[in-house]
Formats: C-alpha cells, sequence, structure tokens
C-alpha cells in the first residue's frame, strides 16, 4: 500500500514537473521562460525538504517533480531558433542573451537531474528513477518538435549526474566526509 500511493505519487509529480515551467505563461506577472519556473529553484526548494524525511512518498513525489522539470528543460535546449519567446526571462531586467539562457537551462536540468538522483536510496528507486525518467520522457515527446537532441542531452547530463550522486554518496550513519 506504502508503495502504491508512492508510485501515484511519483506519476502525478512527473506530471506537475514537466508541466511547471509553463506555468508563468498563465500569469500576467511573468514573461514565458521566467528565470523563476524555467530552471532549478522549485526543485532545489522542494529537495531541502525531501532530503529530510523517510517518508517515501514525499521523496518520490519530488523526485517526480524534478525529473518532469528536468525533461521540460531538456526539450527548451533546442528550440527553433535563440530568440523571443526561447530566452529566458528575468524579471523586471527582460530577456537575457542566448548563450546566458542556454546556459542556465544546461545547468537546471542537471541540477534537477542531480537533486532527484540524490533522493535515490536503494535499488528499487534506482529503477524508479531510470522508469520515471523515460516515462517522463514519453510523455512530453509528442507535444514536442525534436527528439534525438534532447534525448542525448538528457542521456548525457544523467550519466554525469548519476556519477556525481555516486562520487558523493554517503552511508546513513557513516562519519565519513566524501
Amino acid at each position: 500500500m506504502v508503495y502504491a500511493a508512492a508510485l501515484v505519487a511519483l506519476m502525478l509529480g512527473l506530471i506537475a514537473g514537466e508541466r511547471f515551467p509553463d506555468i508563468d505563461q498563465r500569469t500576467d506577472l511573468l514573461l514565458h521562460r521566467s528565470v523563476l519556473t524555467h530552471g532549478l529553484l522549485l526543485p532545489l526548494a522542494l529537495h531541502a525538504l525531501a532530503s529530510r524525511t523517510q517518508l517515501r512518498i514525499v521523496r518520490w513525489l519530488v523526485m517526480g517533480i524534478s525529473l518532469g522539470v528536468a525533461v521540460h528543460l531538456a526539450f527548451d535546449l533546442f528550440p527553433r531558433a535563440w530568440q523571443g519567446y526561447a530566452l529566458i526571462s528575468l524579471p523586471i531586467y527582460g530577456w537575457l542573451p542566448p548563450a546566458v539562457s542556454w546556459g542556465w537551462i544546461a545547468l537546471s536540468g542537471c541540477v534537477c537531474l542531480y537533486v532527484a538522483a540524490k533522493l535515490v536510496r536503494n535499488g528499487l528507486e534506482a529503477a524508479v528513477f531510470t522508469a520515471g525518467l523515460v516515462g517522463v520522457f514519453a510523455y512530453a515527446v509528442p507535444g514536442e518538435h525534436a527528439l534525438w537532441r534532447p534525448m542525448l542531452a538528457t542521456a548525457a547530463a544523467t550519466t554525469a549526474v548519476i556519477f556525481a550522486a555516486l562520487v558523493t554518496y554517503r552511508r546513513p550513519g557513516s562519519n565519513l566526509v566524501p
């Protein structure tokens, strides 16, 4: 029963995370691709809460949100052109240059994947991480114009992030600092 609830939380998180960045289009306060929604801020804030709990349902929800945002950002890395609404917008300032926008999206996607990987506690959760990532990617593909470049970017970032997570892993109760 606990796993079923956690799985539902994961799926809800995946969908919410994949859709969250575009919430800026539903408000008059933010421009599209706002730095506040198209980035690492929400996943990092949620990770700060989830990493302090042993509740699987909370960790899997945050894992799902983080994976969803990461996949959304992977597709945003490859717009048709780096101009207008493809650029990251900074409240009050306006649009950031293409290289800065690309860097923000790439860094944020990697951080989102790292946040999700750091919530993995065992082999089952590693499988859940992988299935969630593949699942949310498949969910996002029909609404996108690109496939291979976002897929390769996600695979490369995931490989790097898993390596980083393994390098910094510390056994619970261990006094050793990585």
